[in-house]
């Protein structure tokens, strides 16, 4: 059929098939480059015995498939992740994907425990449907964030230019002590995946209780209402706090520039924990009279209860504030200890 196509057909179709697999804004310029590609082509044809027709032919052939000419078009880039991030990609994911997946099963276990669900079959299948929204959701996180890396080219510490390469580029072996175990940012993660799932689906499991009668009994910590409004600003804290040890764990040892973006990362949060644990709006005012009214349960008189709740809301965001100042001191300390011996060896080294 394509032999009775006249020269002109031919590569119409040609840069149709070409265009078709590029962004609609580029077709245009595309299509006109081509089409004057092909026309010189063909003028270094002439007189040699050929109809046009067939000269059109053999320079489609020559320029090759419209699949891959589009691909050069594209730089060649027609993946999500390329290979120069997919080791490093699939690497976090496992961590990340195990992180997620633990701290799932310990809250769903947790709220087993407490008699959150009335049938074995409910716990299962509550469990089962949290652990794969949690891996879906954290499966996107991971996947979006390297195909920005790979989009706008942006180079994450584990990911070292192999083009430029030279043999005086090879690291330090750095220090033991340097370095950062990866059970430690996988364990962070396990216990904030835990910590989002107790919040945002039994917050009134966080406050006194006692069981009575094989039932469970609870006084919440939190003003319930009060708290699910302010979920938004806890949940962007706690997508900080993975965002922190993910960075560490591609990281894989301290550093300077991580101990700034882990100081960075905790002032934000802790920010954010200040709005909502220092509001006096979000503690339940009425701990002291429910937890009185509950029995088979030992407490002191309610003058002794009230002291300890008010010294225990007043106090409790400078918990978080001497956690956070502790982990950004730490760090911080880490990589200016650690990164001035790795920056004066690189320094000998470059000499």
């Amino acid at each position: 059929m394509n032999n009775r196509l006249s020269a002109k057909e031919l590569t119409e179709r040609y840069i149709f098939d070409v265009t078709r697999r590029l962004p609609a804004a580029q077709r245009k310029d595309i299509g006109m480059e081509l089409r004057s590609l092909v026309e010189d082509m063909l003028g270094d044809r002439d007189g040699n015995g050929k109809t046009e027709t067939e000269n059109t032919s053999d320079v489609l052939a020559e320029l090759g498939s419209p699949a891959k000419m589009a691909e050069k078009y594209r730089d060649g880039k027609s993946y999500l992740i390329g290979p120069e991030y997919y080791m490093q990609y699939c690497f976090l994911l496992r961590i990340v994907l195990l992180a997620v997946g633990f701290g799932m099963m310990i809250a769903t276990i947790v709220l087993a425990v407490t008699g959150e669900y009335q049938t074995v079959w409910e716990a299962v299948g509550s469990a089962l449907s949290n652990i794969v929204t949690g891996l879906i959701t954290a499966f996107g996180l991971i996947t979006v964030l390297f195909a920005l890396f790979e989009r706008f080219a942006v180079k994450p510490h584990i990911l070292q230019d192999t083009e430029s390469w030279n043999p005086r580029d090879l690291p330090e072996i750095p220090d033991k002590k340097a370095l950062i175990p990866k059970s430690d940012p996988i364990i962070s993660m396990i216990f904030i995946v835990a910590v989002i799932i107790l919040f945002n689906f039994a917050p009134y499991l966080m406050g006194v209780f006692t069981v009575e009668d094989g039932a469970l009994h609870t006084v919440p910590l939190f003003a319930l209402p009060v708290l699910k409004t302010m979920l938004p600003m806890l949940n962007i804290c706690f997508l900080l706090g993975i965002i922190r040890e993910v960075i560490r764990v591609m990281t894989g040892r301290y550093t300077l520039k991580l101990g700034v973006a882990t100081a960075v990362l905790n002032i934000v949060a802790l920010f954010l924990a200040c709005q909502v644990f220092f509001d006096p709006q979000i503690w339940n005012t009425d701990l002291v009279s429910q937890v009185m009214s509950l029995e088979n349960f030992v407490i002191p008189n309610a003058a002794q209860l009230q002291i300890l709740w008010s010294g225990f809301t007043k106090y409790f965001g400078y918990i978080f504030i001497f956690a956070f100042a502790l982990d950004s001191a730490i760090s911080l300390y880490k990589g200016i200890r650690y990164g001035k011996k790795s920056g004066l060896a690189s320094g000998v080294a470059g000499e």
